[in-house]
């Protein structure tokens, strides 16, 4: 009763009619949402589409026609509760981006909430009795992340099942490893949306940038359980050691300081000659490669990066300065900035991370992507790349969318860019890497008048040879991980695509190497 009268007290303020205008997809998906009969509902749209504003479009209908009484946001980290909170404000949404645990409902004059799913996973039954009490709209944002945690998805249902409505939001699509993710519908393991709007779409629409990728081979060399390895990137190995090769690039600034320079004169050239405020994102591989990449830029470029890890409380304050101003020109972050948090002037990266899912890639290429009014088109953006056959293929299907240790035990020159050295011998240390620009994939694409040039596309087999190659690799990787027989393996992997890996198509492959990459990254889950 006291709660009841505290709401009559300082209730919200009721809604006015919405009035911000929408892209035509967004319009398209308000209406698919607003007749769709079942509580549940997937939307995925690339990255920089306007996911958010699509949602606060339906969240707006449902609270201003009191279909809600309540709106809450579940999204995965900090930042980006206050980023939604922020965009729920310019609409006349009140969220209160700070609402804890020990709360079961926010204050009366707010609209909603906005939380994190590791606050839901932990206090299920909270956000259980605040959906009960009041009908609640609930979006929740990235739904993949319900993986992260093992019992996260059983948090969820438990939490949200008493919500009216359930908008789920997704970048890229997502498998179930093993675990559906709750309020989502699956079909044959992968998940399966109500509408989507794909890179395709938005550079088609105008609302993305064309993206490049150039690509660095390197002379690299490596100690692992004793031996020291040579390999160039084209070289076949197996896939720890391809993960030790490309750990070795990232981690040698013999490498990754040229590459970072090219960067940055690329990134120089569009802020001299198309926006002045352009900026450059390096994704690391933890906090410590964070800060030594920053140091790297320092001394390659001259120019001082500004850092986001995870352990610095003010890593949201540093990345909302860096995006609202425009002189600092690179920031170098761990995961802080995959997905979700808008940069609009991002326009040249690095991918400095070991991280091999192409969710996370995908998510990484998004930061690049939102197109702005003021800059003239096309509006090209750089992702720059180690030539690892694994991110070669996501960037070239990509393409395709568009066309559609202990000190002074080593020498100083085998130390990595923290500076360290290895125990022993047998365990892994990158010792030397020399990088080489190999090729710039997606440069047929848009050009800046508009016309594609004559590089002819890619033969079918050689395309299907790059991907025989990495599903040997992985084939290998999953066949010891799970202690079964390759011949068993690839009977499992027949049953599920239709072919042998020697008469498959093309669509056949990549259904392959999804499954082994999904095995690689989850478990195996098929038969002994």
């Amino acid at each position: 009763m006291a709660q009841k009268k505290s709401e009559r007290a300082g209730a919200a303020q009721p809604l006015s009619a919405w009035k911000a205008a929408l892209r035509e997809w967004q319009a398209r998906a308000v209406t698919d949402v607003l007749s769709h009969p079942a509580p549940d509902f997937l939307a995925m749209a690339t990255p920089a589409a306007g996911k958010t504003r699509f949602a606060l479009r339906i969240a707006h209908e449902y609270v201003r026609t009191r279909r809600a009484q309540r709106l809450l946001v579940v999204c995965p980290t900090n930042h980006l509760r206050t980023q939604w909170a922020q965009a729920a404000g310019t609409v006349g949404l009140h969220l209160d981006p700070a609402l804890t645990n020990e709360r079961t409902c926010e204050a009366p004059d707010y609209h909603g909430a906005v939380v994190t799913y590791q606050q839901v996973a932990l206090a299920p039954r909270v956000f259980q009795r605040g959906c009960a009490g009041r009908n609640t709209l609930v979006v929740l944002d990235e739904l993949h992340h319900a993986a992260d945690g093992r019992h996260w998805g059983r948090a969820l249902r438990q939490a949200f099942d008493p919500a009216i409505f359930r908008l789920v939001l997704s970048g890229t699509p997502f498998r179930s490893d093993n675990h559906p993710i709750p309020f989502v519908r699956y079909e044959q393991g992968e998940s399966r949306a109500d509408f989507v709007y794909g890179y395709t779409d938005a550079l088609r629409d105008g609302v993305c940038r064309p993206i490049l990728f150039p690509s660095y081979e390197g002379e690299l060399s490596w100690l692992s359980e004793g031996r020291e390895h040579r390999a160039t990137f084209e070289d076949g190995l197996t896939f720890e050691r391809q993960r030790e090769r490309l750990k070795t690039a990232l981690l040698q600034e013999s490498w990754l300081g040229p590459v970072i320079a090219d960067a940055h004169q690329q990134l120089t050239r569009l802020r001299k000659q198309e926006q002045p405020d352009a900026a450059g994102l390096i994704v690391s591989m933890d906090q410590d490669h964070a800060r030594s990449i920053a140091a790297l830029v320092e001394k390659w470029t001259g120019t001082k990066a500004a850092v986001a890890v995870s352990d610095d409380p003010a890593a949201s304050r540093t990345i909302k300065a860096f995006a609202g101003q425009r002189q600092q020109q690179w920031l170098v972050a761990v995961n802080m900035v995959s997905e979700g948090v808008d940069i609009p002037r991002l326009r040249v990266g690095v991918y400095g991370t070991n991280v091999l899912t192409e969710m996370y890639f995908r998510q990484v290429v998004g930061r690049f992507v939102r197109m702005q009014s003021h800059v003239p088109v096309p509006q090209r953006a750089w992702l720059y790349l180690p030539k690892d056959p694994v991110l070669v293929r996501y960037a070239r299907q990509i393409k395709a969318e568009r066309d559609h240790v202990l000190e002074d035990m080593l020498p100083a020159g085998q130390r990595d860019l923290f500076g360290r050295a290895t125990a022993s011998l047998k365990e892994y240390t990158p010792l030397h890497a020399i990088p080489r620009v190999d090729s710039l994939i997606g440069e047929d694409e848009t050009q800046p008048d508009g016309m594609a040039t004559a590089t002819p596309e890619i033969p079918l087999h050689d395309r299907k040879r790059d991907l025989r190659d990495l599903h040997r690799l992985l084939v290998g990787s999953v066949a010891r991980a799970a202690g079964i027989d390759h011949r068993r393996l690839n009977a499992e992997l027949i049953s599920r695509t239709g072919s042998r890996v020697d008469l498959a198509t093309l669509e056949q492959l990549e259904r392959r190497i999804d499954l082994l990459q999904r095995w690689r990254d989850r478990g195996y889950d098929g038969k002994r």
